[in-house]
């Protein structure tokens, strides 16, 4: 179990976004960052090149919100014909009982 150490410090943070550093890499990287640059280049790497990457992250996170969208619009898809489904069958469970309630009073009648 000690190999299970799952630390703040160790962890990826998976919603960051890449077009903001995180929380630990900003306080360490704030001073060596530019002022017009918000990712971290390497050395001897361009501009445009480090812009270059930057919209490929950005990019890359967009494709996957879409994926993550396309997701939950089949979820809802898929709740919204379970909430049909279930009228449905309350409905006929409705007519059953109503059907039920007039064979007892025929019988009761008779």
């Amino acid at each position: 179990m000690d190999k299970l150490d799952l630390s703040d410090a160790e962890s990826e943070d998976l919603w960051a976004s890449p077009s903001r550093a995180t929380n630990k890499s900003s306080k360490s990287n704030s001073k060596s960052l530019d002022s017009t640059n918000t990712s971290a280049s390497l050395p001897g790497e361009s501009r445009y090149d480090a812009e270059q990457a930057r919209e490929e992250a950005l990019q890359k996170e967009l494709e996957g919100v879409r994926n993550i969208n396309e997701v939950i619009e089949g979820v809802i898809s898929s709740l919204e014909r379970a909430k049909g489904n279930m009228d449905v069958g309350t409905t006929c469970l409705i007519s059953i009982e109503r059907w039920t309630e007039e064979s007892c009073r025929m019988s009761l009648a008779q």
